[in-house]
């Protein structure tokens, strides 16, 4: 699962703002295994983990994209 992860530390928009402050807290009661992914130099390596992931355990995994991913700064 690839999510956008908005509303935390930084966030400009404020219709964003409820859904950082939640969306670990979903996942977690959920038992779904997640990881953030804000470096592009680190995305290949953790997309390929979290497929390895999934792929064994027959779960969802998630990776929660941040701004860093999304937009220039």
């Amino acid at each position: 699962m690839l999510a956008s992860f908005r509303g935390t530390f930084g966030e400009r928009d404020p219709w964003q703002t409820e859904g950082g402050g939640v969306t670990e807290d979903v996942l977690k009661a959920l038992n779904i295994a997640y990881d953030h992914l804000d470096d592009p130099a680190t995305a290949d390596h953790k997309i390929n983990e979290a497929m390895t992931l999934a792929d064994a355990s027959l779960r969802p995994v998630a990776l929660l994209f941040g701004r860093a991913l999304m937009w220039e700064e």
